[in-house]
């Protein structure tokens, strides 16, 4: 039968749905007819590769049974539900199956053709990526192309550049996922993120909902879960979440339709009421008593990925919580407030006339700000002076020999000394992990080091109760200490507990240093 008999009897924005995702260069919805639609879909599958490109392994070896005849008779009942129903809904969302699970008469020819050119092999591969890349978008709702592209290289063993490449170009990838760019806020504008093309109407209640409610905890998923989330959209190996499927199975009403309602809310892990009060209004459940069925819909939902809480189920959420409020209290009990944890007012004014000169130094060497003035200055902001202070870092090395050869300021024979160990110290990110009586303990990602405040304790600037905390900062040696510059720019992220309890086992076993 042809497809293009049958695609009157099909709603126009089904159509442009998968239209849309098929076809790269699409027309605007008022644009075009259903028919058009239809014809620019299959003039896409004239490449047979672009066949092979938009399916999986499991459709062209189900389309390589539909041409040999291999299915069996129940399976082409649309009311019955067997092992091909995936498969089956898929192809025809693709048009390469028809209502009565044949391939249309203008795809046979071209289907033919393109499983005599499938390299099995590579297609299984292809597969695997991109199931580990749909899964996460599918549990995540909408995510930055970044976290996508680091997390499905760490499970793939993929580099990070062969992911992204297969991400602009796999027309399976971009069926299942819309790469959009936005303005965010502390990111940037025009940061890459990718969507689910399911949820791409709600992307922003999803974005708006993990403002809420967005925890920090890693995902954890085995490559088996992953392909069951990835063909069944729900993990069915979960008893509680197969018990519910199989009950919505037995009531009179939508099956499928009910499933994407609950997709959705369990997406936003928002107040269940209006969807229970949607089924129950549904016309043959009216007068039904759902009381059961709704515990069972509940404790499902509870195991379900929500994007609101960056892929945890709510039940792993309320672990998170649990273990955060346990976290805080024992952090409680074992703060002792900084008593001698910075430098002395003499050394501190000493600090800053020869930090300050090293950067006054820069700035007219390079020419970066006239209008700023640094040295000898009361009260300078020095997030004020950020890409000052990034050139010093930079360039340490050279400009503090040319600024001690040099001698601009005439200073002492051990100011000079002094401004001589600067060029050993060390900016990147470090965690601050612990405050201890005398000291701040920052570690990065193979050293502990204890350093000083400058003025004030550093646990007068951030809170006990924030760490451990990543910061951008510089470790710098001055006369028998370690100190930080007087920046600590935060990076606005929350690792979570386990991270916490990966900081505080390497603590208590990593060496500390007390000098460079």
């Amino acid at each position: 039968m042809k497809m293009h008999d049958l695609i009157k009897a099909l709603r126009k924005d089904y159509v442009f749905e998968y239209y849309t995702r098929i076809v790269e260069e699409f027309k605007d919805y008022e644009k075009i007819t259903k028919v058009k639609m239809l014809d620019e879909i299959y003039a896409v599958y004239d490449n047979p590769n672009n066949i092979i490109d938009i399916c999986t392994t499991r459709e062209l070896k189900y389309l390589q049974k539909v041409l040999n005849n291999e299915i069996p008779e129940s399976s082409k009942n649309f009311r019955i539900k067997d092992k091909y129903d995936w498969e089956v809904r898929t192809l025809k969302s693709k048009f390469l199956l028809d209502f009565e699970k044949e391939i249309p008469e203008e795809m046979t020819d071209k289907v033919k053709e393109a499983l005599k050119k499938v390299n099995w092999t590579k297609k299984k591969k292809i597969d695997e990526l991109n199931e580990i890349l749909v899964v996460y978008c599918k549990m995540q709702g909408t995510t930055l192309l970044d976290t996508l592209c680091e997390y499905t290289s760490f499970l793939s063993g993929e580099n990070i550049r062969t992911i992204g490449n297969h991400i602009l170009n796999d027309r399976l990838f971009k069926y299942y996922v819309i790469i959009s760019f936005k303005n965010m806020e502390g990111l940037g504008e025009k940061i890459p993120i990718a969507i689910f093309q399911d949820y791409y109407y709600i992307q922003d209640e999803i974005e708006e909902q993990r403002k809420k409610q967005g925890l920090a905890g890693a995902i954890q998923i085995s490559k088996e879960n992953i392909k069951t989330l990835f063909y069944n959209d729900f993990d069915i190996k979960n008893p509680k979440i197969k018990k519910l499927l199989d009950e919505i199975e037995k009531l009179p009403f939508n099956y499928y339709q009910a499933l994407e309602e609950i997709k959705e809310y369990a997406m936003l892990n928002i107040n269940r009421d209006p969807l229970k009060e949607l089924i129950q209004n549904a016309y043959f459940l009216k007068k039904m008593d759902l009381t059961k069925f709704f515990k069972i819909l509940d404790t499902a939902m509870d195991e379900m990925p929500s994007g609101a809480l960056n892929g945890l189920t709510p039940n792993q959420a309320k672990k998170i919580k649990i273990e955060e409020v346990n976290s805080q209290i024992k952090k409680a009990k074992g703060y002792v407030k900084q008593g001698n944890a910075c430098l002395s007012k003499k050394d501190a004014t000493l600090f800053y006339k020869i930090y300050l000169a090293l950067l006054e130094f820069t700035n007219k060497k390079y020419n970066i700000n006239n209008k700023v003035k640094i040295y000898n200055q009361e009260g300078i902001n020095p997030y004020d002076i950020q890409d000052i202070i990034n050139k010093y870092w930079e360039n340490k090395e050279e400009l503090t020999l040319e600024f001690c050869k040099s001698n601009p300021f005439k200073f002492s024979e051990e100011e000079l000394s002094l401004a001589n160990e600067f060029k050993k110290g060390i900016r990147e990110i470090f965690i601050i992990c612990k405050y201890e009586p005398e000291y701040t303990a920052v570690m990065n990602t193979d050293k502990i080091y204890m350093i000083k405040g400058i003025n004030v304790n550093i646990d007068e600037i951030i809170s006990y109760s924030s760490l451990p905390v990543p910061v951008i900062t510089s470790v710098i040696p001055f006369k028998d200490y370690l100190v930080y510059d007087s920046m600590l720019s935060e990076i606005p992220v929350n690792l979570g507990v386990n991270f916490e309890k990966t900081v505080e086992k390497e603590y208590s076993s990593m060496m500390k240093y007390y000098h460079l």
